[in-house]
């Protein structure tokens, strides 16, 4: 198929090469930009620059030319979205071939697409009433009966074929194609919901056994807490019980008189107190245990950040915990922590405080993190920002703004690898904020950090990763679980 006319190249003044500004033709017929060619004569050179002809006299603007270029021009600069060169779409069969309109309808009874324009010459023929118009399809002659020549718009559910009405025979299923197509939308959109249901009631089903599981483990802790203290009273009773025997026994072999002898040793102490006083120790151990289970259960994990990751401008605390920059720098790539997550969950909390700027997240191990980084899931980034006090985001592709009630404090992230799920909670009033989901992972993870400056450089506030408190686990597990 032809291109379009290219005036631009033939706009090209022959001196400058640059596109004409008040195009002038010499006596030979050649054209060029008035000022190049009276430059071009005041410096004596008094030929054409493209035939040596002699050139005497300075050349005037050739207005005819100049208005219809300019004419031609804007309308080759016009919507070139009409033109299917420009589009990739389905051409006007009606048009020129060298330069045809984009079709807007196809005609599934005379077999041919249409553009706007003759479309409503096709419409206005009275004997092109009740044709099949359609969205534009290629290859319309696939379209048409080879029998009968005419547009295939009925589905024959018994031989599962497009027929055209010519082919109808007595006592088919016949139904239109829009209607068998909408049939099998829906029938998809089922498919796809009851898929999407298993995979949640098989999240379900996993969830559960993992939390009986580990409760059934923190059970047993408490039940064997319970036989450990229990022991040494049931070792004081059958002591007692023995010591009583044996008094009793005594008493009966003696006379009365001689029941006043046992008068100051009728009362058994224990001492019991050693035993006891392990009491404190058995908590603490049940207590720790159980802590120990339903930390595994909410993969709380102990980030450390990695200052062999973190930008040049960064402050990195000794103890890992807490990282802060200048306020006048673009801190791109930020910092990562040292943990490594190709397996299971993990759950981390982090302070941002009053920060006005700042990103947070996960990102992949081979991600970029070097200039002209693209913040989205496809490049390898799964990560939610704050700009400017009240701007929050997702790097979601296009980035998706996020509208909060409140502003968090501090933030939480879940990552599940085999759920392919991340995940953002305000940790302040427990209440989530947004979640990558059906996320590709297929390299390791490592959390990402960046306190980025705001806009004026004021900015020294940074961000903490927080310890965890064994003393609200179950109270978060619940929170994050679910």
């Amino acid at each position: 198929m032809a291109s379009p006319v290219d005036v631009p190249r033939h706009r090209q003044c022959l001196i400058c090469k640059n596109l004409f500004e008040d195009l002038v033709t010499n006596g030979c017929g050649h054209s060029s930009s008035q000022r190049c060619m009276n430059q071009h004569i005041s410096m004596r050179n008094q030929e054409c620059p493209m035939c040596q002809e002699p050139v005497y006299t300075k050349s005037s603007v050739n207005a005819a030319l100049e208005t219809i270029l300019q004419e031609f021009v804007q309308v080759q600069k016009a919507d070139r979205s009409l033109y299917t060169r420009e589009t990739g779409e389905i051409p006007c069969d009606i048009c020129e071939e060298n330069l045809p309109l984009r079709a807007v309808k196809s005609c599934l009874t005379c077999l041919l697409s249409y553009c706007e324009r003759h479309l409503k010459r096709h419409q206005s023929l009275r004997r092109h009433r009740g044709h099949k118009l359609v969205s534009p399809v290629e290859r319309l002659d696939e379209k048409a009966c080879r029998v009968h020549g005419r547009p295939l718009e009925l589905y024959c559910k018994r031989e599962k074929r497009l027929i055209c009405s010519l082919c109808v025979k007595t006592g088919e299923d016949v139904v239109f194609i829009e209607t068998e197509r909408e049939l099998k939308e829906a029938e998809k959109q089922n498919t796809v919901k009851g898929l999407e249901t298993m995979t949640n009631q098989a999240q379900i089903d996993r969830e559960q056994r993992e939390i009986k599981k580990v409760f059934a483990e923190v059970m047993d802790v408490v039940r064997r807490a319970e036989e450990e203290l229990l022991s040494p009273l049931e070792e004081g009773r059958k002591f007692l019980e023995k010591k009583m025997a044996e008094k009793n026994h005594q008493i009966e072999k003696s006379n009365p008189p001689v029941l006043a002898e046992f008068k100051d040793d009728w009362t058994v102490s224990i001492d019991t107190e050693l035993k006891f006083g392990s009491m404190r120790n058995i908590n603490s151990s049940a207590l720790a245990s159980i802590a120990t289970q339903l930390e595994n259960l909410c993969s709380f994990v102990d980030v450390i950040l990695d200052e062999e990751t973190a930008h040049l401008s960064l402050e990195v605390s000794p103890d890992g915990k807490i990282v802060s920059g200048p306020g006048q720098f673009c801190l791109v790539g930020g910092i990562l922590g040292k943990l490594q997550i190709t397996s299971g969950r993990a759950f981390w909390v982090v302070e941002v405080g009053k920060k006005p700027s700042w990103e947070l997240g996960v990102v992949s191990e081979n991600a970029n993190r070097r200039r002209n980084v693209s913040y989205k899931p496809k490049e390898g980034y799964w990560a939610i920002v704050l700009c400017d006090s009240n701007l929050y985001g997702a790097f979601e592709d296009p980035p998706l703004q996020l509208h909060l009630s409140t502003k968090p404090q501090k933030v939480g992230v879940f990552v599940d690898y085999e759920d392919a799920l991340v995940s953002f909670y305000n940790m302040d009033n427990l209440s989530h904020i947004y979640s990558f989901t059906q996320c590709d992972f297929n390299e390791t993870l490592r959390p990402y950090f960046n306190p980025l400056p705001k806009k004026d450089g004021n900015d020294s506030h940074p961000m903490t990763i927080c310890s965890v408190n064994p003393d609200d686990i179950l109270f978060r597990s619940c929170t994050v679980c679910s």
